[in-house]
């Protein structure tokens, strides 16, 4: 028999590159033929550039992973080779030599942050542009702005723009009202005061009056702060330079102005200076800046054995040694709550050096970082201007000498081809473009916060697809229609004179008459241009933003495009994916399975967002709660999701409060929401139950435990009453008008995820050595107050179906009344014909509630259902990813998404119960496999690739019942298998419906 140990990982990751973890946990797997096998005993050996660092010795023991290394210490950029050999009941087996590397200390940086700025937007943030109001922010009353300025004769165009908070509500120049060069009008309801907007209005020599009417709000869905207003003027003058003038004492305000305060004869000379606002305005809503680009020429001599590329950004950066690619990343550093710490990639470069003269340049973009951000379009919404690179290249000659390339003020910038580029607008770019205008960087001033290693998967190009049709919807618009929604942009190859501008719109829907409708993405206007040079044959894609859509609209293409002239570019974090389920005889279900996976693609994007296509595209908490179940069987999520909870512990409050959103712009309210915000306990347990690995609850436990006594110092009778922040309550369920109606209790919800954290809290505390009592305790005290407050026998809150979901779910109903409390929910279900009215919080968990209370027929009911509300509904309507609302197609547009994973938490239950893949265990060392039979579904098909091996499972049976379980257990597990009461057969033994199997592979059949 062949015994392989292989898959070696350090922190869950294969050749970790780069880490800060000086004792990082280690893991393998085994595989090999035949029932039984178990590792008896395991030797690690570690060394650093050949000598020894580590030797285990003979470790009695079964464990596979979660083993720190315990060697000597480790330095910073040391390459540790290391190597298992294991023993099991059948037979040795050594591994094949892996690797990690450690990153940088803190004081191993060195190098500049040099600015990435074009000279036109130096001068815009030197002219100082400041948030003014009057001296009380929370005024309702409307805000008058004037100022009178004088225009040089030898002016010869003007720009200005302005921007309010919270409602820009008209403009006049000259007592003259003036157009918002916008795709809107003043009266939109949507918030975009982050970024100043364009007035269509010139302003010509003489004397000029300016005036701005802004109203803030006072209450409001998210907590208010009060107003504010900014204005840049530019005034370009015949000898090219230009003066500016910004928002600042200089204007005037008057609240609640007299009528005709806008002409020019007006005297507002008793109207005081405006002042700084009060209001929470953290951001810099300057206009778009083009993309700049950073070089260095260096030398190298003799041999390299080694080159390591240390690169970071305020803003996005893609690096290049002479012309290729550092990395195959896009988008990095990816965003981070930079005002607490920043990431930095580690690139291995060896092969790309060339003895001699060398080239470093870097993109250096808006990123996250400055790019206008939330649905409030906030510019520089985490941090200050200007965007800022810095990097170190290290070089490692044979004769064991070194050198460092370090950014300094010896290196040149330029402006690039790409004139604007931001997440939400898209690209612009003019191939024509050539940088002449190098000079010298300069030094900016460094940001003051950590710099900390991303280790996690990169978001990277994964795969193209080709439209699956082409339409000339209008002429020369020409529609590309992909078949599916997904994350990325398009590729456009073209071939045409110079000055050709090829615009490509990004949509999920279509307009009656077939063009691109992007009306629900708000604010973003999802659009890229290319500006041909005329070279030939030109290849078009954007570096620096990305779309979420089904559409392509390409307008101004030369000639009749064809489907490989425009190709998709799917994008994301590549997370491997480790789960395939399969139902052959209900396609339905096949498709709730597709549309979830292409939401988790379209959204691990750096952080788990909640969409990718809108003016939003925000890592929000309680979405990737409840979907962290699924999330792991389709993908594997552990280095990814411990990246986000690095941001999670980042972004909590003093008081432990956790945000509902990470990152989340500095002016984003700082709220907190029962469902969402412990998800900063719920993932950690999540990611310990599927890897096993302790790790993530030792560098969570602190903050976790902060979040508790956050919730516990405020409540102290054990019903969450108190600060409940945002209080989302069962966001988006059926019932609701607004998706924040209150259709079940939100004091219930509040409640019944205090305690179901309480009890996860015990877990993880055991597991650590924490001891569980004060957590069993808590959770106790929290059951007993649950139970007076809200429940009435088998009736939980209000009774509504989320109500008995929650109380159900996280052990709330005594024993007693359990069966009684779910006869409430299925009757309910059934009084709809067999529809749910649960939102976020209600159903993820609604069919394991119903499985456990034997109401089988209610959980077939829902899965095949394909009226409204229901997963079916959204697949009968074309969907191809999970929507936002169930009524997604007949919503409110302005909050409706048709890209957004939470609603595909119902994938975890397919792979637990419909298949029969749960863990008994941390990691999945022992396997709970008790699939669930439902006629009406059939037959199912699944394989996980857990951290321990390759789990399968195969469900047949017919309309008495199930028949037949193949199952796959890997090396070194155990499965607990559970058939239906009756007689059963495993290799031509009777077998009991309740066994426990080691490694192999299994075919139980029903006599």
């Amino acid at each position: 028999m062949t015994i392989r140990v292989l898959d070696l990982r350090a922190e869950g990751t294969v050749d970790l590159l780069g880490t800060d973890v000086r004792r990082p946990r280690l893991s393998w797997r085994i595989e090999g033929d035949g029932r039984d096998i178990v590792q008896r005993s395991y030797r690690i050996r570690a060394a650093v550039d050949g000598r020894t660092v580590w030797d285990s010795g003979v470790v009695p023991s079964d464990a596979t992973f979660d083993i720190a290394y315990a060697g000597a210490p480790l330095g910073s950029m040391q390459r540790v080779v290391w190597t298992v050999e294991i023993d099991t009941s059948h037979g040795t087996a050594a591994s094949d030599p892996t690797w990690f590397e450690t990153g940088l200390d803190s004081n191993d940086w060195r190098g500049d942050w040099l600015e990435a700025e074009d000279a036109a937007s130096a001068a815009d943030r030197a002219a100082g542009v400041t948030w003014i109001w009057s001296d009380t922010a929370l005024d309702a009353r409307p805000h008058a702005f004037r100022i009178d300025i004088d225009v040089p004769v030898d002016v010869v165009r003007s720009e200005l723009l302005v921007s309010g908070k919270d409602h820009l509500r008209g403009v006049w120049v000259d007592g003259v009202p003036a157009a918002l060069d916008q795709p809107w009008e003043y009266d939109t309801p949507l918030p975009y005061w982050g970024t100043l907007s364009p007035i269509a209005a010139p302003l010509l020599p003489g004397r000029r009056t300016i005036c701005a009417l802004v109203e803030a709000d006072t209450t409001g869905f998210f907590p208010v702060d009060g107003g504010a207003f900014a204005a840049l003027i530019r005034l370009h003058r015949a000898d090219g330079s230009v003066e500016r003038i910004a928002s600042n004492p200089m204007w005037r305000v008057g609240v609640d102005p007299a009528e005709g305060w806008q002409r020019p004869a007006f005297d507002a000379s008793d109207w005081p200076a405006a002042q700084k606002t009060g209001a929470n305005t953290h951001n810099d809503p300057r206009p778009s800046e083009p993309v700049m680009r950073l070089a260095h020429d260096f030398a190298t001599r003799g041999p390299v054995t080694a080159a390591r590329l240390y690169a970071t950004a305020l803003g996005a950066y893609h690096a290049t040694i002479n012309g290729q690619p550092v990395s195959d990343a896009v988008l990095s550093p990816e965003i981070s709550v930079a005002d607490k710490h920043l990431f930095y990639q580690t690139y291995d470069v060896t092969p790309l050096l060339a003895e001699g003269t060398n080239r470093i340049e870097a993109l250096v973009a808006d990123g996250w970082y400055a790019s206008p951000f939330g649905w409030r379009i906030e510019r520089y919404g985490f941090g200050p201007a200007p965007r800022r690179f810095r990097a170190m290249l290290r070089i490692d000659y044979a004769d064991g000498s070194q050198k460092w390339i370090t950014t300094g003020p010896d290196w040149r910038v330029a402006t690039s081809e790409i004139s604007m580029s931001e997440i939400y607008d898209g690209e612009t770019v003019d191939a024509r473009h050539v940088s002449d205008d190098w000079r010298l960087a300069k030094v900016g001033v460094a940001p003051g916060v950590p710099l900390v290693p991303l280790t996690s998967p990169p978001v990277r190009p994964i795969e193209e697809r080709r439209a699956l049709s082409m339409t000339e919807a209008a002429p020369g618009r020409f529609v590309f229609d992909f078949g599916q929604n997904f994350s990325g942009w398009a590729r456009i190859t073209a071939t045409g004179p110079a000055g050709t501008t090829i615009v490509a719109r990004f949509a999920e829907l279509l307009n009656a008459d077939g063009t691109a409708d992007l009306s629900n993405l708000r604010l973003a206007r999802a659009t890229d241009r290319f500006t041909l040079a005329g070279s030939g044959t030109e290849t078009l894609e954007p570096r620096f933003t990305y779309h979420g859509f089904h559409y392509v609209e390409v307008e101004g293409f030369p000639g009749t495009p064809t489907a490989d002239d425009v190709v998709g570019i799917v994008v994301h974090s590549d997370c491997r994916e480790t789960g395939q389920i399969a139902f052959p005889d209900a396609p339905l279900l096949d498709a709730i399975v597709r549309n979830a996976r292409w939401s988790q693609k379209s959204n691990f994007f750096a952080v788990p967002t909640d969409c990718p296509q809108r003016d939003e595209r925000m890592g929000w908490m309680g979405d990737i709660q409840v979907f962290a179940d699924a999330a792991a069987f389709t993908m594997e999520v552990g280095p990814f999701l411990r990246r986000f909870l690095i941001e999670a512990r980042a972004a909590q409050r003093p008081d432990g409060g956790y945000p509902i959103v990470v990152p989340q712009p500095q002016s984003f309210p700082d709220v907190v929401t029962a469902g969402w915000s412990e998800a900063g306990v719920i993932l950690p347990w999540h990611l310990w139950q599927r890897y096993g690995d302790t790790a993530v609850i030792d560098e969570n436990w602190a903050a976790m435990d902060a979040w508790m006594a956050h919730v516990a110092g405020a409540n102290p009778d054990h019903v969450w009453r108190n600060d409940r922040g945002l209080d989302l309550g069962d966001w988006l369920s059926v019932d609701a008008v607004k998706p924040d109606d209150e259709t079940t209790p939100r004091g219930l919800c509040a409640t019944a995820y205090w305690a179901w954290c309480a009890d996860l809290m015990a877990q993880m505390a055991r597991a650590t050595g924490r001891g569980a009592a004060r957590w069993n305790g808590l959770r106790g005290e929290i059951g007993r107050a649950f139970a007076d407050e809200y429940l009435t026998g088998g009736t939980a809150g209000n009774g509504s179906q989320t109500s008995q979901v929650l109380a159900l779910q996280m052990g709330l109903v005594p024993a007693a009344d359990r069966a009684a409390a779910a006869d409430i929910l299925a009757a309910d279900i059934r009084r709809r014909d067999m529809t749910l009215s649960t939102g976020f919080l209600g159903t993820p968990y609604i069919f394991d509630v119903l499985a456990d209370a034997g109401k089988l027929d209610e959980v077939a009911a829902l899965l095949l259902q394909t009226g409204y509300p229901s997963w079916g509904y959204m697949v009968a309507q074309g969907a191809t990813t999970m929507w936002e609302r169930w009524n997604g197609d007949t919503g409110d547009l302005a909050m409706n998404s048709y890209n957004h994973y939470a609603f595909g938490a119902v994938v975890g239950f397919f792979y637990r119960r419909l298949a029969g893949i749960s863990p008994a265990a941390p990691g999945f060392r022992r396997i709970a496999v008790r699939p669930l039979w439902l006629p009406g579904v059939g037959r199912v098909r699944a394989r996980y690739e857990a951290c321990v091996g390759t789990i399968a499972t195969e469900v047949d049976g017919d309309a008495s019942g199930m028949t037949r379980l193949a199952l796959t257990v890997p090396a070194n597990c155990v499965a607990e298998v559970e058939l239906p009461v009756g007689e059963w057969l495993e290799g031509g033994r009777t077998v009991a419906n309740r066994t426990v199997v080691g490694s192999g592979t299994y075919v139980f059949t029903r006599l």
